[in-house]
């Protein structure tokens, strides 16, 4: 088990080096588990998610989240090494730095160096950096997650609240033609062709949708792309019958995705598509403000994140943690000791008077 009474970023190590790769997580659950089976609460697990819940006596609750998964390590390393005050190893900022976090309150909670002003639950889920559903979906789908007041998701966002998402919705398009010898190729119809054109019409819904803009003064922008474009061609000399081209829209907080859809069908044709992933945006507006600290910087995530999946099943939400996401999936992954300290002390702040 791990021994939490080890300085932060001693913890931090120790979990960067049980390599936890999406759909990997078992072994890292299984230490997780037996770890917090030695401590004061109720712990909870579903497949490799855990919940542990912590009885204070108060009238709330409070949740810290952060996912167990890593992306893949390939060129990174699972051996972390401190090299000019900053920890380099594969989930040192996204998100192991969020979860040493976590593992460190419940030791400060046992210890009673944190007087805490609210109960509190601690979500280890799986599956973030792979496709939905994951953790999240697992154990609000198991009735395991009990009344949630306020959650923090520990990603990594330099300390700022990330109190807003965009949504994200992924879209497969066939474009069909007629094969032909390309040496005759009136004969046939060019589905590549075709696809040029929608994906024309892609740029010009992107250049018009794309212009910043503000939401309570926190600034953001829509985006839509053809992210892939693929025929079935086996040979150069074909005229192609098949066009596959998958369109990604990052649509505004607020927005539906129903709205979402419509919009995008205006532009790419909802003929022969399949919706391939869909996740709803959100924006935390003025729920939860007696959780938030003044004077803390607020942003919307140029991005999709799980607070979209609380905040959607009436769980408050915002993403609120050490590190930087421009380090995360890198080869040079890394965070700052002294940083992730300071957070330390600022997410103590949250939770005691």
């Amino acid at each position: 088990m791990f021994d939490l009474s080890r300085p932060l970023i001693d913890i931090l190590q120790d979990l960067i080096c049980i390599k936890s790769e999406t759909g990997e997580e078992k072994a890292l659950c299984d230490k997780l588990e037996q770890t917090l089976e030695g401590y004061e609460g109720r712990l909870v697990r579903e497949r490799d998610s855990l919940i542990f819940y912590v009885d204070c006596q108060k009238e709330s609750r409070v949740a810290l989240v952060g996912h167990i998964d890593t992306v893949p390590v390939d060129d990174s390393s699972t051996e972390p090494v401190i090299k000019d005050g900053e920890l380099w190893g594969r989930g040192a900022c996204d998100m192991k730095s969020g979860l040493a976090v976590m593992l460190k309150v419940i030791y400060d909670l046992s210890t009673g160096k944190i007087r805490p002003k609210h109960n509190l639950a601690f979500i280890f889920y799986e599956n973030e950096e792979g496709v939905l559903p994951n953790g999240i979906n697992f154990l609000l789908e198991s009735g395991k997650v009990e009344p949630i007041d306020f959650a923090f998701v520990l990603e990594p966002t330099e300390g700022r609240y990330s109190v807003g998402c965009l949504g994200a919705l992924s879209v497969k398009k066939t474009v069909y033609g007629v094969s032909a010898h390309s040496a005759n190729p009136i004969k046939g119809k060019n589905a590549l062709l075709e696809s040029m054109e929608i994906f024309q019409n892609m740029v010009t819904m992107n250049d018009t949708i794309s212009a910043p803009r503000k939401l309570d003064g926190l600034e953001y922008y829509e985006t839509v792309n053809i992210t892939t474009l693929k025929t079935a061609n086996q040979a150069f000399n074909v005229i192609p019958a098949q066009v596959d081209m998958t369109a990604n829209f990052r649509f505004a907080p607020g927005k539906s995705l129903e709205d979402a859809m419509e919009e995008l069908w205006a532009s790419l044709g909802k003929e022969n598509t399949e919706v391939l992933d869909s996740s709803g945006s959100c924006y935390i507006g003025a729920s939860g403000e007696e959780f938030l600290l003044p004077g803390i910087e607020r942003e919307i995530m140029q991005a999709w994140t799980d607070i979209a999946q609380l905040n959607n099943n009436d769980i408050p939400a915002v993403n609120f943690g050490a590190g930087s996401i421009l380090h995360a999936h890198k080869p040079d992954e890394r965070i700052s000791v002294d940083e992730l300290n300071d957070f330390y002390g600022l997410m103590v702040n949250h939770l005691q008077d």
